[in-house]
């Protein structure tokens, strides 16, 4: 859809006198950067909570829950030195299968229960899985029943206009039925001896978001793409599967905090653009008088 000139000169408009108009400009230049400030405040916290959360799970995954477990050099730069006892490996050991969906032509809509839809590559951002991410197969085309997605399944985005946001993982806790994979998501088929929430949580550690990064081909932007090729030459390091669990049930405990605080913070940030936009709109209808309020901050 388009608007036209005709029908934007068409629009009505109430303009105050140029002296008030001059008045609304100057108390929002006023207190808008107010705003503004906090605002920048409320998101450096989030990006370090998010870089503490980063970083809880990058030891974990990497160097255990045991302080004084003997180490040993993994001969990979970017790993440092892992528990002596831990499996260090290229990703292709420990995943036996992937598997690779479709995308067909959609309806730009989330299906309805009873629907087939078709997963967008954005339900696994930030390496938690979301169904509301998908659209409605049309009733004209058939679905694949083999391409749908269960509880226990490993997805990875393989590709994204933001390279942040290719190699998410996630691990599907519970989802609705008659999802199916796109073409930009990865299933990834575990061996036995991985857990795959410990997998989902090791793919986001900082030593594997630099390889993927490192294996990310084009421009940022564009579409771009993380080869299967390259992804099994990542080098991980795995403990014993019991360790795994732990790992994982720690790990959910120490993070639990920091994600109930940065949601806290990201209802306020939201919370504070919606001021913003209603104490400008209310300043530019004429809702609230701000003649009388220059006048006295200009005294």
């Amino acid at each position: 859809m388009e608007l036209s000139g005709d029908e934007l000169a068409s629009f009505r408009l109430a303009f105050p006198e140029r002296e008030e108009q001059a008045a609304i400009a100057r108390f929002l230049d006023r207190e808008t950067p107010k705003i503004d400030a906090l605002i920048a405040e409320q998101e450096k916290l989030l990006a370090l909570l998010a870089e503490k959360h980063q970083v809880t799970i990058s030891h974990a995954v990497t160097r255990g829950l045991d302080p004084k477990a003997p180490m040993k050099d993994s001969g990979i730069p970017w790993l440092g030195e892992v528990p002596a006892h831990w499996t260090v490996a290229m990703l292709r050991r420990f995943v036996a299968i992937f598997e690779q969906g479709w995308s067909p032509e959609c309806e730009s809509r989330v299906p309805e229960e009873g629907e087939w839809g078709v997963l967008k590559a954005g339900c696994v951002n930030g390496g938690v899985f979301d169904a509301a991410q998908s659209k409605a197969l049309p009733s004209s085309q058939q679905p694949r029943p083999e391409l749908e997605v269960e509880s226990g399944d490993v997805l990875m985005s393989r590709a994204s206009g933001s390279p942040k946001l290719i190699g998410s993982v996630a691990y599907i806790v519970d989802t609705p039925s008659k999802l199916m994979l796109s073409d930009k998501i990865f299933r990834l088929r575990l061996s036995a001896d991985v857990d795959p929430e410990f997998f989902s949580l090791l793919m986001r550690s900082q030593p594997l978001r630099q390889q993927i990064e490192q294996a990310i081909g084009g421009a940022e932007g564009l579409a771009n793409n993380l080869p299967q090729s390259s992804i099994k030459d990542f080098w991980l390091c795995v403990p014993p599967k019991s360790e795994q669990r732990a790992i994982v049930e720690s790990t959910h405990t120490e993070t639990a905090s920091l994600r109930l605080l940065a949601e806290a913070e990201q209802r306020f940030v939201d919370l504070l653009k919606e001021r913003r936009s209603a104490l400008i709109s209310a300043a530019v209808t004429g809702q609230i008088d701000v003649r009388g309020e220059v006048e006295s901050a200009a005294a």
